[in-house]
């Protein structure tokens, strides 16, 4: 089995996600999941120790990403979907299922990793819980 480097722009985003007080995540070029900070797994439920590194239909399975009104959301029409595939920031707001058990509401921004002008190498996604409804 070949193992590969991660690319130094992924390495970069992850160093910059771990200073980060706001929950940030950062998938590869596959859209697999490699890493989030503290403050994501707060959000999500766990820490990425526990969790570790997924596979971009695992976490889509898990997490069970949908719009407010319960329509569920395939991977490329979240935001980071979008910005890994079409190569543009993207911001939209769903709900998911956390890993602690409870539902959360989320705004997001992503946008894709350039190594080179027409290489993207992943995609960062920084994230907001909303406020629960009174």
């Amino acid at each position: 089995m070949e193992r590969t480097q991660p690319d130094l722009v992924l390495i970069v985003a992850r160093s910059f996600a771990t200073k980060l007080a706001t929950p940030t995540l950062i998938a590869d070029a596959r859209g697999d999941l490699v890493y989030f900070n503290d403050a994501a797994g707060e959000v999500i439920g766990r820490s990425y120790l526990d969790v570790g590194t997924l596979p971009a239909s695992r976490w889509q399975e898990i997490f069970q990403p949908r719009t407010f009104d319960a329509r569920p959301l395939r991977a490329e029409q979240t935001p980071s979907g979008i910005a890994l595939l079409e190569r543009r920031p993207a911001t939209g707001s769903f709900a998911f299922h956390g890993l602690d058990g409870r539902d959360h509401e989320i705004t997001v921004t992503a946008f894709p990793l350039l190594s080179h002008p027409d290489e993207v190498v992943g995609v960062m996604s920084i994230f907001w819980e909303l406020p629960a409804a009174p």
